[in-house]
């Protein structure tokens, strides 16, 4: 069976096709992505906006015509935080169904967590070993704690970067004033998810896909490798590589990282925040190893057409 699958991210429109085979395995026809940038402005207004909802109708229409392309049986499609946390997300999706034909499922946070987790788990086979789960989204970021057994903890919380960006207006390059904010922001959000990465042990953080493919590019490429994060399921960072990287976003402005060889031209002006959350992240919960995950939430639901759920 052929499935195409649509991830509707607050910044980014993913599409995965992929042969469903009766073995239970499953083999990737076509991927790609589109920075429609649907929550531009959106957390400030609190309501999606007309150029930016036509962007993400243009992109829809895009990948409608690549999925009759290539004669998929069936085409699931979750919008995330950037749309249902607006107040007019339910009449894109309405909008999208009338237009386009396209039934788009609006879910929740903690579905969205538990579809990240069990599309890491696809990539990333669990132990006895308690890790954490990072996604870092536009509108959310998610975090899920588990082991062999399943997940043990996991909360959305409301701190896509995109969000963070529209709820902190900061200089570029940012100043000692913008950080001092960043880590206000996330020490009083995120006390939480320290007390729980003590409680369960937990010492290894997963970067699910999206920015962490940006930073795994980026290494590869000084390193002298060609080649993109979708060509490995997972891979270990050097945290001492992740920290040089991190300073050279992070002391730069938007013109110097835009040209910073491996880094994709549509998360140049949010990675340096995205790689200030994760060095705050892995200091603050005591973290020792970081790995890439590169599956995230679209191989979730990949993994409930696997398993008859869906």
């Amino acid at each position: 069976m052929r499935v195409a699958i649509i991830d509707l991210g607050t910044n980014t429109f993913n599409l995965l096709i992929v042969d469903v085979l009766n073995s239970g395995e499953y083999h990737s026809v076509f991927n790609t992505k589109i920075a429609t940038k649907i929550g531009e402005g959106a957390m400030i207004a609190g309501k999606l906006l007309p150029i930016p909802m036509q962007r993400a109708k243009d992109a829809l229409a895009e990948y409608l015509e690549i999925i009759a392309e290539h004669t998929c049986e069936k085409t699931l499609a979750f919008a995330t935080s950037g749309i249902r946390s607006t107040s007019n997300g339910a009449d894109f999706v309405a909008e999208v169904k009338s237009e386009l034909g396209l039934e788009i499922n609006i879910i929740d946070g903690l579905e969205e967590a538990t579809l990240i987790y069990e599309g890491v788990n696809l990539a990333i086979p669990f132990g006895d070993e308690p890790m954490v789960i990072m996604d870092i989204g536009g509108g959310s970021t998610e975090f899920i704690i588990a082991d062999k057994t399943g997940v043990l903890w996991m909360k959305s919380y409301e701190l896509g970067i995109s969000r963070v960006m529209q709820m902190i207006q900061m200089n570029d390059p940012v100043s000692d004033s913008d950080i001092q904010n960043l880590n206000n922001l996330f020490e009083e959000q995120l006390s939480e998810l320290i007390e729980k990465c003590s409680e369960f042990g937990v010492k290894t953080l997963i970067g699910s896909s999206g920015s962490f493919d940006s930073f795994i590019e980026m290494i590869w490429i000084a390193q002298g490798q060609s080649k993109l994060a979708s060509s490995v399921k997972q891979e270990e960072f050097n945290l001492e590589e992740v920290k040089s990287l991190h300073n050279l976003l992070i002391e730069n402005g938007y013109d110097t990282r835009k040209a910073i060889p491996g880094l994709v031209e549509m998360r140049a002006d949010t990675i340096h925040l995205a790689s200030h959350m994760v060095q705050w992240v892995l200091i603050n919960c005591g973290l020792e190893r970081l790995l890439l995950s590169s599956y995230a939430l679209k191989e979730g639901v990949l993994h409930r057409v696997m398993d008859n759920r869906i």
